[in-house]
């Protein structure tokens, strides 16, 4: 979306990058919901628990937060608010949705992989069991 309005197409390209990372953010809550709704785990049963909602919802927020900037940016692109030179506002969303993309990928390999158990069995497996 951002190649295309700096190469002056405020038709179509800009229209669907933002659309499609509009559905990507959405889609993304909503397994995360999912997920939350389908634990086995509350956040009060245990320091995993707590860390991971913590965590995990602290970065849905941003992701909510995220995605209705990238919808009042759609709205501010169909009204013709943006040009090829004057974006500021559509480059510093971008900006803030590449930080929270990035901040998932070490939560991911954080939450999951490491405290989720991934790793952690991996661990235990080559000690056989004697983790100390």
């Amino acid at each position: 979306a951002h190649k295309m309005m700096r190469l002056k197409d405020y038709d179509v390209g800009p229209f669907i990058g933002l659309v499609v990372t509009i559905v990507c953010g959405t889609v993304f809550f909503l397994v995360q919901l999912r997920e939350y709704y389908w634990n086995s785990y509350t956040i009060a049963d245990s320091v995993y628990g707590s860390v991971f909602y913590l965590l995990t919802g602290f970065h849905g927020m941003h992701v909510v937060v995220g995605t209705i900037w990238l919808m009042v940016s759609l709205v501010r692109l169909w009204r013709g608010e943006f040009s090829s030179q004057r974006h500021f506002g559509f480059e510093a969303c971008i900006w803030y949705w590449h930080f929270v993309y990035v901040v998932w990928v070490a939560l991911w390999c954080l939450v999951y992989v490491w405290f989720g158990g991934w790793l952690y069995m991996w661990w235990f497996k080559m000690w056989d069991g004697d983790v100390y």
